[in-house]
């Protein structure tokens, strides 16, 4: 794909200003692991809550037909979905790096992110990112690039990054995409509810 398709695609990608847990390490470029290996990691703690949402969404189908067809059997069901959930985030609010990594302000796509950071990384180089995104709790792990590393001073000194995916598996960018239609849904309802500023 040439820079300039590669550029139009990425701007497809919806972004949204969005508050997440974030932790971060760099890696050497080669402990990226293959794509197709990737792709197939075992779920743990951490990625439980997304796997549940897939499996969600690929039986939303077939439980709505459930539904109609014996609305007792879809409603326990339902409940049933629910406490399953309940359970998986549960399990990952318990986990010490979630405990200890507070929220913080991104911009998001499916295409990477930006956010404020202390530490310094040269453009190019490679961090591995674990993303949690609220309120389904719904934990994704990618690989991304460091795009630019821009100073910004102050008296906390910082730097903006900007983070370009290079590793995500397929149904985790859907994940993705899900979750910012809901987040832009959800601001555009906001925005239509705040009070007129201004006049008399």
């Amino acid at each position: 794909m040439s820079a300039t398709a590669d550029g139009a695609e990425r701007r497809r990608y919806f972004r949204i200003d969005d508050e997440i847990v974030l932790s971060y390490q760099q890696v050497p470029a080669g402990e990226v692991p293959e794509h197709h290996t990737f792709r197939e990691h075992e779920p743990d703690v951490f990625s439980l809550a997304s796997h549940l949402e897939l499996l969600s969404a690929e039986s939303a189908t077939l439980l709505r037909r459930i539904e109609r067809d014996d609305p007792v059997l879809g409603d326990y069901l339902r409940f049933l979905e629910q406490k399953i959930d309940l359970i998986a985030r549960s399990l990952l609010a318990n986990e010490e790096e979630f405990r200890l990594s507070p929220a913080q302000r991104v911009n998001l796509s499916a295409a990477g992110l930006s956010f404020l950071c202390t530490d310094e990384f040269a453009a190019g180089a490679v961090l591995e990112l674990k993303l949690i995104l609220p309120p389904a709790l719904i934990g994704i792990r990618a690989y991304g690039r460091v795009v630019y590393c821009r100073y910004r001073g102050g008296d906390a000194p910082s730097y903006q990054i900007g983070v370009d995916f290079i590793g995500l598996r397929d149904q985790d960018r859907d994940l993705l995409i899900r979750h910012i239609i809901k987040k832009q849904s959800q601001q555009l309802r906001e925005h239509r509810q705040e009070p007129p500023t201004g006049g008399d």
